[in-house]
């Protein structure tokens, strides 16, 4: 079976203790039989490997550190975290809010701590805030760095974490402009009611780049489509007339998916559907074109 290997940062992969490869964002993949229970090690330069066998249970049960995925060829096992090896304590933010104090550091994972008189809170960041500013607004305790913002409330559960563009609060309202990974360059102006302990999304609007929507080449067309589903856009024109009837079953039949993959062939694409924790499963739907529009979706 095909094993790919990926890493969230460059790491020295081993099988069985012999050099294979540096492994990153870029899959390097072996044909390994699984009943060889082959030791795989990922040993990454500043942190602490991670190692597993490669056995039948790693269909059903991702290593630790990792997340693994089910394709039709094989599985790829994506190393995103490593236990870190230095546990030095290292202040990156400080902030005072009235009673409450807000700190953000560094000790083995990226850290945000809350203190205040209801007691002392703490939550891992994600690794985009290494460096970070911090602010409060409408009661909520805003990180902001790496292109990134995050909300916390007094308790220091998140409640918002996005990529963004640009933001600013008015009247207990968010209004951000985030980025979407999508081969049509959108992005969405979005807006959030704020309370003391919730950040709901009242409003989400897309936006093209220019003022109008360019034309896709066949080729791109099916990723568009996809892509259009996953984010809510008006995918019912990139259909054939005959087919936007249909659009609402299109939708039920492709189920939750969170992500899309390309593929060899252009008019195919893998759609990464949630199994369990840290466990998906790339399924695969193509379409059918005629004169630059889809007529019909097919699994």
């Amino acid at each position: 079976m095909k094993i790919y290997f990926l890493s969230s940062k460059p790491a020295v992969l081993t099988l069985n203790g012999v050099y294979f490869g540096i492994v990153n964002g870029f899959e390097r993949f072996a044909d390994i039989t699984l009943s060889d229970r082959v030791f795989a090690q990922f040993i990454p330069q500043d942190g602490q490997p991670v190692g597993f066998f490669i056995t039948e249970e790693l269909r059903f049960s991702p290593p630790p550190n990792a997340e693994l995925y089910l394709l039709k060829d094989g599985i790829a096992v994506y190393v995103n975290a490593y236990p870190p090896a230095d546990l030095t304590l290292k202040p990156i933010a400080q902030a005072q809010f009235g009673e409450v104090c807000v700190s953000v550091y560094r000790q083995g994972e990226l850290q945000i701590s809350v203190q205040s008189p209801d007691g002392f809170f703490n939550a891992t960041l994600p690794s985009c805030f290494t460096e970070c500013t911090l602010s409060e607004q409408a009661g909520l305790f805003f990180v902001d760095g790496g292109g990134a913002l995050a909300l916390y409330n007094r308790r220091a559960e998140l409640l918002l974490y996005e990529k963004t563009l640009g933001y600013r609060v008015e009247e207990n309202r968010l209004y951000a402009t985030l980025p979407l990974s999508d081969s049509l360059q959108r992005t969405a102006e979005c807006i959030y009611e704020l309370t003391e302990n919730e950040c709901v999304r009242t409003q989400f609007t897309l936006r093209q780049q220019g003022e109008n929507e360019r034309e896709i080449c066949e080729t791109l067309l099916p990723y568009a489509f996809f892509e259009s589903v996953l984010i809510g856009a008006d995918f019912a024109q990139l259909l054939a007339e005959e087919t936007r009837g249909d659009a609402d079953n299109i939708r039920a039949f492709l189920g939750e998916f969170s992500a899309v993959v390309p593929t060899d062939d252009p008019l195919v694409c893998g759609l990464v559907k949630r199994k369990a924790e840290r466990l998906y499963e790339v399924a695969y739907y193509g379409v059918r074109i005629k004169n630059g529009k889809i007529t019909d979706v097919l699994s």
